[in-house]
């Protein structure tokens, strides 16, 4: 809920400016009801909510205004190839400690760095298979857009395997 002036939110304590009139950040906690109501004020809901990860925000009509899919897809596969990454660099050693030895890496670390790679795999393929939804239109980007925000969002996405120190027993 909030003040607006048409379509427009008006935040609080924070000035704002409407047909060439500066208002202090104040003004609207002090106005009376009838000096909003001279001014079109209303009290209303705000704007739709959206996910500013993969939209701009709402047109004039509410409907969602997404990102660039080919940009968005780019990003995701990135940061979910820098987490599996991220997830093997703590073990790393492990595989260099069994190469300088001339030993073999305990099996379950080198199974779960595979799962790791696997699951990477996986997670980038969805990800790219959001571009295979809608069609060629102009609005196309919508129907990708909503896709990989309910992949990335789901808990497919976010599920990796533990390593064998913290598996659950």
């Amino acid at each position: 809920m909030g003040y607006y002036i048409g379509t427009r939110g008006l935040p609080m304590d924070i000035p704002w400016e409407h047909n060439d009139v500066q208002y202090p950040a104040n003004w609207l906690r002090l106005s009376s009801s009838q000096d909003r109501a001279k001014l079109g004020i209303t009290w209303g809901d705000n704007a739709p909510a959206y996910d500013q990860k993969f939209y701009w925000g709402c047109d004039a009509d509410g409907n969602l205004i997404p990102k660039t899919y080919t940009d968005l897809q780019t990003g995701w596969v990135a940061q979910t190839k820098h987490t599996a990454n991220t997830m093997l660099q703590p073990s790393d050693w492990r595989v260099i400690k069994a190469k300088e030895t001339s030993k073999t890496m305990n099996a379950g670390w080198k199974t779960w760095r595979q799962t790791i790679r696997t699951e990477c795999g996986t997670k980038v393929k969805a990800i790219e298979d959001c571009a295979k939804i809608g069609d060629v239109s102009p609005h196309a980007d919508l129907a990708r857009v909503q896709a990989l925000a309910e992949y990335v969002t789901g808990s497919d996405y976010r599920a990796w395997t533990a390593d064998p120190d913290n598996a659950s027993e």
